[in-house]
């Protein structure tokens, strides 16, 4: 796992940025270890309604790849994950 800060990975701006650190994002290996789920959970308990587009663009992250190459099924899986339809 790599040590590289949230803002040096490609597809976070600065709202997403901001977010994940509100819950103690600070690092790739804090989002590796770390779950859709949690993140959800922990966003909502400080106030921040999560969109899906912040779990696509950390998906595509973690992949190395720009947020917007996230496929149809990917993002049926994304929301499987966090129960949404």
């Amino acid at each position: 796992m790599s040590s590289r800060r949230i803002e040096e990975i490609r597809n976070f701006g600065p709202y997403t940025i901001g977010i994940l650190h509100q819950i103690g994002i600070y690092t790739e290996q804090d989002l590796l270890s770390t779950d859709y789920p949690s993140i959800s959970q922990k966003l909502k308990e400080r106030g921040i309604q999560p969109n899906l587009n912040i779990f696509y663009g950390i998906e595509m992250a973690i992949q190395g790849k720009v947020w917007t190459e996230i496929s149809a099924q990917e993002k049926q899986e994304i929301k499987r994950i966090l129960g949404r339809k």
